[in-house]
């Protein structure tokens, strides 16, 4: 059902938050008929300007103004109703460094369910990179879109006839109660009344789907922080358009490649390469539209001449942070402040000479210029805020994403990588809801999590 009031004081699972990892971690747990399931939304059904106004935050570094009120929505659905479709599996390179303390095939298992979800080709999880003969320091690893889903309009229907599934829009989280190392109940405000008392609902296991600044923020006014690196980590994707020309031998390009409006091209160094240089993952895309003659090892020949944006990786520093700001919004709360630096462009020079030089070796093709000016702009992807690992020592979330210092409280989304790839996040959101859901309808069985 869809309320502005919950509808009872107390479920088998509350979900704050109704964008993509939210409502996938509603749809898989919606399976067993046994739960009663809340999903909690700030928000209305349609964007309010008034409402929008409690996703602002104080912004310090490089983030401008607008990244804010951009690439966040407060309203059913979250961010799905503005994304552009973008998806790509994640590389292997940080599973094999142990960046994360799951296996690459943990995630890989669900991204087929994600990609029906989604909609997307098979493709997008069976080919997810294509080896380029020739050579082992490049492949070829397109991003796959999604028409875009927009999941308040796929699953309206779902919340507004599911018994067992109520939507609660305009009520906004305050804070957790906690008693000892379980969380008992949470604390809600009318998103658009603030003089309204507070509700307090209550549930067995209470699930964080509210994004890379939401759900550490939540954390911090619960005072659910002790020792581990709340808000820390803060990673962002930097994407420079139109860095350089490029000039491809579209027939060294692996076979089957054609123009596809569900497919935008891209290279990528390869895991081995970045490993062995000691650079993260970079992936420049290309198109397949214009001709020209050009020289490539010593012979004319026609040559695909192609502008190239970069999609890329930083790592996770902990300077880069979500925490207390000076401000509080018009319900009262603290708002976050969010410090953040992409310290890039020497990272940036050193990926695209090494793509560059790989270019011109594999004889694929090489660049217009190896020495490019870089002007890094923001992709709209939050992550590593309430990272992922072994212990509250340098992680938030353990390996089925329960916070380290509770029984039932879990984080789903992007916040929860502890490396973010140089792939669009929502694909892996999805599959990891999948993966968080089936878990935790398992635990909630008598399953004993961990």
């Amino acid at each position: 059902m869809i309320l502005n009031q919950p509808k009872y004081r107390h479920y088998d699972i509350i979900i704050v938050g109704s964008g993509p990892a939210g409502i996938t971690t509603a749809l898989e747990l919606s399976k067993d008929p046994s739960l009663e399931i809340a999903v909690i939304e700030s928000g209305s059904l349609e964007p309010l300007p008034t409402i929008q106004t409690l996703a602002s935050v104080q912004l310090h570094g490089d983030l401008n103004d607008n990244y804010f009120p951009m690439h966040t929505q407060r309203c059913f659905g979250g961010t799905s109703t503005i994304w552009g479709g973008f998806c790509a599996v994640l590389e292997e390179r940080a599973f094999a460094a142990q960046e994360w303390p799951i296996s690459y095939q943990e995630i890989g298992r669900w991204y087929p369910a994600a990609a029906r979800i989604l909609e997307l080709p098979d493709a997008a999880y069976r080919l997810p990179t294509v080896a380029i003969e020739g050579t082992s320091e490049l492949v070829y690893k397109p991003f796959y879109l999604s028409p875009p889903v927009r999941f308040n309009k796929k699953y309206h229907s779902f919340f507004q006839y599911h018994p067992r599934v109520d939507l609660i829009l305009g009520n906004t989280a305050v804070r957790l109660i906690t008693r000892g190392h379980t969380v008992t109940a949470l604390e809600l405000r009318d998103s658009l009344a603030p003089r309204l008392s507070s509700t307090f609902v209550s549930a067995e296991t209470f699930v964080l789907a509210c994004g890379g600044v939401g759900n550490p923020r939540l954390l911090q006014l619960s005072d659910i922080v002790e020792q581990m690196p709340v808000g820390l980590g803060l990673m962002e994707h930097p994407h420079i358009y139109a860095v350089a020309d490029i000039y491809l031998d579209r027939d060294r390009l692996p076979s089957g490649i054609k123009k596809d409006p569900r497919i935008v091209n891209a290279l990528q160094l390869s895991d081995s390469y970045c490993i062995e240089n000691g650079v993260l993952s970079f992936s420049a895309d290309f198109n397949l539209e214009q001709m020209t003659r050009t020289v490539l090892l010593g012979e004319r020949r026609g040559m695909l001449h192609t502008p190239v944006s970069i999609r890329a990786e930083i790592a996770p520093d902990f300077r880069n942070s979500v925490g207390d700001s000076d401000q509080r919004n018009y319900l009262g709360i603290p708002m976050p402040r969010v410090d953040f630096h992409y310290r890039y462009h020497d990272l940036a020079r050193q990926s695209w000479r090494l793509f560059g030089e790989a270019l011109l070796r594999s004889g694929l093709g090489r660049p217009s210029v190896l020495q490019p000016e870089f002007r890094v702009h923001d992709g709209g992807h939050l992550m590593g805020t309430t990272r992922m690992g072994l212990s509250a020592a340098d992680s938030v979330v353990d390996s089925n994403c329960r916070v380290h210092t509770t029984d039932n409280l879990y984080v789903a989304g992007s916040s929860v990588f502890p490396a973010g790839g140089a792939s669009n996040p929502t694909y892996t959101i999805v599959a990891m809801a999948l993966r968080l859901g089936a878990h935790l309808a398992g635990t909630l069985k008598g399953n004993a999590h961990g």
